[in-house]
């Protein structure tokens, strides 16, 4: 009971502290067990806690590998001041700090695009369906997106 009252302040907070389209990020929030693959094949499985940060009208997210995967990122999202899409900014050990944007909705999903030289580099787009969220991380190579890994998330 706890966690809805909480999720459900924190919502309302978002609708209230962001612009109109910044609340369109609140369903993100809570925290999500994820399974899936590398292109390769091979298994993944991750967690993400997704938070309001109240005062800045941000969201905070922290994507973890379950071991024995080693991938750990810290995350900000936010709409864009100038009130069309989004930008984030992602950290982790392997990749630094990168910066990309949204353009905003396409229905069910919303991409972050890292560009690069003028053209996309890396890309991660999350899809909701139903009740859970499809998660794809793509890299440019050969000038053509290649998917990396796709995750299939359920809140827990």
């Amino acid at each position: 009971m706890y966690r809805i009252v909480v999720r459900a302040a924190l919502t309302a907070a978002i609708l209230v502290v962001a612009p109109a389209q910044g609340a369109d990020l609140a369903q993100f929030i809570g925290h999500w067990s994820c399974k899936g693959s590398f292109s390769n094949g091979a298994p993944i499985a991750g967690e993400l806690s997704i938070e309001a940060d109240t005062p800045s009208g941000a969201l905070i997210v922290h994507h973890d590998d379950v071991a024995p995967g080693a991938y750990h990122a810290l995350e900000v999202w936010m709409p864009n001041k100038s009130g069309v899409g989004f930008q984030a900014a992602i950290s982790d050990k392997f990749s630094g700090m990168r910066w990309l944007e949204s353009t905003g909705w396409s229905g069910n999903s919303l991409t972050w695009v890292r560009m690069e030289n003028g053209a996309a580099a890396e890309q991660f787009a999350y899809e909701f369906k139903g009740d859970t969220m499809q998660v794809q991380w793509s890299v440019a190579r050969g000038g053509v997106m290649k998917v990396g890994d796709t995750l299939g998330c359920s809140r827990v």
